[in-house]
This record gives C-alpha cells, sequence and structure tokens, in this order.
C-alpha cells in the first residue's frame, strides 16, 4: 500500500492542476454537503419532535378532559383498588364503543400515583416488569414525557402479525380547580399515522433543505466559474504575452549574436579587402614605379649594358602607373548618387564595368523607383559591380546580364552569364575580387535582405538578391 504522504502529494497535484470552477465545485460541494446535511438532520429532527409533542400535547389535553374527574378521589384511602379498576374499566370500555376519539388515542391506559405506584391499568395482560421511573418523574413535574413502544413490549402473548408501534405519552392529571398534580396518567396510542407523518415532515425537511442547497451552490457556481472564466482568459493573455515576450528576447539573443558574428565577419572582410587592395598596389602601380625610379635615377643605356635590360621609356611608365592608380581608384570611388536616380545607379556600375572589360552587358528594368535609401542603393551598385566581375574572371564575360524590378517594399536584382567554369566562386572567395562573395552575402544580410548564387558547370552563374527599399521598415 503506498504511504498516505504520497497520496496526499498526489491529491494536491491533481487538485491544482484543475480550473477554479471545478476546485470551488469540489470543495463547495463538499462543505456545503457537510453543512447541509448537518443542518438538514437539525432541521429533520426538530419537525418530527415537533409532530411527535403536538401529538403528545394533544393527546395529553384528551386523557386530561377524560380521565381527570374520574380520579380526583385518588388519595383517599377509603377508595379501594378494585373499585378504581372497576369505575375505569366501565368508563374506558364504554368510551371505546362510544367515541371514536377514544378509540384513536386510548389503546393502553395506565393511572400512575405519585409515588410511582400503579394505580390502574387497562389491560390484564401487560408486562409488569416495566421500570418508567424516568417517565413518571418527568410528569409528575409537570412537562409531557414521550416515546415510542412496539405492542409486544407492553403486553404478553401478542402475535407477531399483530404487533404494532405505539405512541408513549406521559401527562400529568391535576385536580380540577388548581395546579395540584394528583397523578400521572400514562397511554398508548397507535403509532403508524405519527410515523407517517414524522417521515413525510423528514423528506419535507431535507427537501426543502437540499433544494436550497443545490439553489446556494447553483449560483455560487455561476458566479465562481464566470470569475474562472475571466481569470482563465487573463491568464492565457498573460501566458501568451510571456510567451512573446520570451520569442522577443529569444530573437533579441539571436540578432545580437548576428550583430557579434557581422562585426567578426566584417572585421575578416576588411583585412581581406585591405591584403588584396596591398596586393594590387604591390603588383601593379609599385612595381611600375621602381621601373620608373630605376629608368629616372640611372643611364638607361649604361644600364641595360650592364644587365642587358632594355628599360621602357619613363613616359611611358609614367602613363601606365596613371592608368594602374586610375583604374584602383575607380573601383573604390562611388558615384555621386544623391543626385542620381535608381536607375542611373545600376547604369552607372554597368557602364564602369562594361568600360573596364570591353565586354556586353544586356540591362532589363522593371518598376523601380527613383530613389531609396542611400544604403541600398549603394549595396546595389557593390553587388553588380561583384557579380559582374566574377561573370568577367570566371566566365569570360560570356552572355552578361542585369535584371532589376520592385514589387512593393522589395526590389529583386538578377545578374547572370552564360559562360561555363570548373569551380563554384561561393566556396571559393580567393576567386572574387575586392569586396568577395562573403562582402556581398554581408552587405545583403545587414540590410535584411537575401543572397541566392546558382552556378552550374555549364550553364553559367545567376546571382539573386532581394532586398527591402526601406531596411529601417523591411
Amino acid at each position: 500500500m503506498r504511504p498516505l504522504s504520497d497520496m496526499v502529494a498526489d491529491f494536491r497535484n491533481g487538485f491544482g492542476a484543475m480550473s477554479l470552477s471545478r476546485q470551488f465545485v469540489i470543495t463547495a460541494t463538499l462543505i456545503m454537503g457537510i453543512a447541509m446535511l448537518v443542518l438538514g438532520s437539525w432541521v429533520s429532527q426538530r419537525m418530527q419532535e415537533g409532530a411527535t409533542r403536538s401529538a403528545a400535547e394533544s393527546g395529553a389535553v384528551f386523557l386530561q378532559s377524560f380521565l381527570q374527574p374520574h380520579i380526583q378521589d385518588l388519595d383517599d384511602p377509603s377508595l379501594t383498588q378494585d373499585s378504581l379498576k372497576r369505575r375505569l374499566d366501565s368508563l374506558f370500555a364504554n368510551a371505546l364503543f362510544s367515541d371514536s376519539a377514544v378509540r384513536k388515542h386510548f389503546v393502553i391506559l395506565k393511572v400512575w400515583r405519585l409515588d410511582k405506584s400503579l394505580a390502574y391499568v387497562s389491560s390484564s395482560n401487560f408486562r409488569p416488569s416495566e421500570i418508567v421511573e424516568r417517565e413518571i418523574a418527568i410528569a409528575a413535574s409537570g412537562h409531557i414525557a414521550t416515546g415510542f413502544e412496539d405492542l409486544d413490549e407492553m403486553l404478553v402473548n401478542v402475535k407477531p402479525e399483530d404487533n404494532v408501534v405505539l405512541l408513549e405519552v406521559y401527562a400529568p392529571l391535576y385536580q380540577i380547580g388548581s395546579n395540584k398534580i394528583i397523578a400521572v396518567g400514562e397511554f398508548y396510542q397507535s403509532g403508524a399515522w405519527l410515523i407517517e407523518e414524522r417521515r413525510n415532515a423528514r423528506n419535507s425537511a431535507w427537501a426543502t433543505v437540499g433544494a436550497t442547497g443545490l439553489m446556494m451552490l447553483a449560483g455560487l457556481f455561476l458566479i465562481v466559474s464566470r470569475g474562472s472564466a475571466t481569470i482563465d482568459r487573463q491568464r492565457l493573455a498573460l501566458e501568451e504575452e510571456i510567451a512573446h515576450v520570451s520569442a522577443l528576447a529569444a530573437q533579441n539573443k539571436s540578432l545580437r549574436r548576428v550583430a557579434d558574428q557581422a562585426r567578426v565577419n566584417a572585421s575578416e572582410a576588411n583585412e581581406y579587402y585591405l591584403a588584396q587592395l596591398g596586393a594590387d598596389i604591390h603588383d601593379g602601380p609599385l612595381q611600375i614605379l621602381s621601373l620608373l625610379m630605376l629608368s629616372l635615377g640611372s643611364d638607361g643605356q649604361d644600364l641595360a649594358d650592364d644587365r642587358q635590360v632594355q628599360l621602357p621609356d619613363s613616359t611611358e611608365l609614367a602613363k601606365k602607373l596613371h592608368s594602374e592608380l586610375r583604374e584602383l581608384s575607380s573601383g573604390l570611388v562611388l558615384p555621386g548618387i544623391q543626385e542620381m536616380q535608381f536607375s542611373g545607379i545600376i547604369e552607372a556600375a554597368v557602364r564602369r564595368h562594361q568600360d573596364l572589360t570591353a565586354t556586353a552587358v544586356t540591362v532589363t528594368l522593371g518598376p523601380l523607383p527613383d530613389h531609396a535609401a542611400p544604403a541600398v542603393m549603394i549595396c546595389c551598385y557593390r553587388v553588380i559591380q561583384e557579380a559582374l566581375n566574377n561573370a568577367y574572371r570566371h566566365a569570360g564575360g560570356e552572355d552578361q546580364h542585369v535584371h532589376a524590378e520592385s514589387s512593393g517594399s522589395w526590389l529583386t536584382l538578377v545578374i547572370s552569364d552564360g559562360g561555363t567554369r570548373t569551380k563554384d566562386v561561393t566556396r571559393n572567395p580567393k576567386l572574387s575580387s575586392r569586396i568577395g562573395v562573403p562582402g556581398m552575402r554581408m552587405r545583403i544580410e545587414a540590410l535584411k535582405g537575401t543572397l541566392e548564387i546558382k552556378t552550374h558547370a555549364r550553364n553559367g552563374t545567376k546571382v539573386i538578391v532581394r532586398l527591402p527599399l526601406d531596411p529601417v521598415d523591411g
């Protein structure tokens, strides 16, 4: 058998998991059930006692009016026991045949003296062993004592089928014209009607108390159920709010991680960009500048004789250096985007690529706003610049195409080529130019956009970018 503490703990857990209305129903039913049981028992008992007392008092009044005139000389020494018995037997027998009220009230009649001696009994086969001192004392003090007895407990030789329940009443008998009690009358009447009346009184009491309790419980339940429903709605709303706040907290945490990672990526991309820029300057302008310095600081003919090297003309070297520096700076400096329309930014990026690579780029423009956030316009310029640069480096600039259009609050940008390649530039960022694919992705994701690169070895590459026109609202 499980320990009582475990059973109590299980009950508490199960009870606590119920709704407030169910908890109230169980608790209120238990408390009100006990209260109604106590109240119903008390009311039923009082109603039954009232019915019994009313019947006893009615019988006592009848007994006093019927018997008192014939026992006024009960204490007279000259009145013998036999004389009293003959007198009362005759009175009792005649009354039974002439008056139905007597037959109803008196099945058995006894008269007791105040010294608790039996003066008269209407039946000759009564049980003499009956002890009634307490009841006689109550009646002798001016009160009425009642009870129920079976007929076979009062008389001998009673057949079982003849046995009935009798109402037993002890009533004081007074001296006429005074309040002096001279004897105690004990009589028995049929209790069947009284038992039925008591049963009806008990049922009526229980019905009244039960109906009252049910109405009270129903009324309270309606009030509590409405309150419980309100509390449940508020609790659900609170839980939803907590869940929303928790989701926001998780989202903020995720955004913090993304921001931290973006800072790390930006630092790495900046270092990578600087390294590439340094390499471009070293391999291009610096080498040309070194040759120019050699050409200007030495006799070109002697240097050629000693080293068997023919140096380029200084003017040609200066022109080459100028061209290299211009090409580098053109990739670093953006056009004045504040004064340009959106379509002009796209066309400027394409035109620069065509000028540098001498390749053709097809441009198709759908509906576009005149202006967008500067960050979006800069991002579009750099993405077109990088994607076309990759198309030139890895696909030979074959079948280059740029398409841009806006729908609602979003911009879609597609840069594609039709060249063949053997390497996936998304997995080898060293093949890209200065900003590279990681740089493009960081720029786009920083503006809450998306980047998708589809590369096929024989069908070329397609770069698909979606950007919100207003990153703050997007």
